[in-house]
């Protein structure tokens, strides 16, 4: 089974979702403009898949490509074709931030607000990236709030930049800001 600390219903629930996911993608012979990164019982393996992808498309080493994050504005109504590059990716959770949409930054969570979704990523493979601006957080995204793993696995996936708004990037290292694909219940 996939790495979940879901309880039973929730569990089938979510295993639901990811077949009818897959279902989707093998019954129109073509992939989602969404994807749900949770999904993937090894969402690292299909990240790689993209720049791999994108580096045959390009006729470059894959070693020289890296990650371009934009945080969608738009709802996923709107999203209606895939991206000329790289894929849609839906469905994460912020946790200890929360998210201003119309300013595409990180902001305070709301009271009692532990967790909160965040709108679509496209991630885009780059080549030659340079380092990460002044003012965005490199944010840690795990497979589920349990950050440590288990089973020999670990949990942490990829480092997404997002931008910290009116504060540094310290001060959401200090609150421990992490996007989770899943969470558990």
């Amino acid at each position: 089974a996939y790495p979940s600390l879901k309880p039973l219903a929730a569990w089938i629930q979510d295993l639901c979702q990811r077949v009818n996911q897959f279902a989707q993608w093998a019954l129109t012979a073509q992939p989602p403009t969404l994807f749900w990164l949770s999904a993937f019982t090894f969402p690292n393996g299909f990240l790689t898949a993209v720049l791999q992808s994108s580096a045959r498309q390009h006729n470059i080493s894959v070693d020289t490509l890296s990650w371009e994050f934009t945080v969608s504005t738009v709802d996923n109504s709107n999203l209606l074709y895939p991206p000329k590059d790289g894929v849609f990716v839906r469905g994460l959770f912020l946790e200890g931030a929360g998210w201003d949409k119309r300013n595409s930054c990180l902001v305070e969570a709301e009271p009692m607000q532990m967790v909160c979704p965040i709108p679509t990523i496209h991630f885009k493979p780059v080549e030659n990236r340079k380092k990460a601006a002044k003012g965005v957080y490199l944010c840690p995204c795990y497979y589920f709030p349990v950050r440590s793993g288990g089973s020999g696995r670990p949990s942490f996936v990829v480092g997404i930049e997002l931008k910290s708004g009116a504060v540094t990037p310290d001060h959401w290292i200090k609150r421990g800001t992490a996007l989770l694909l899943s969470l558990d219940n």
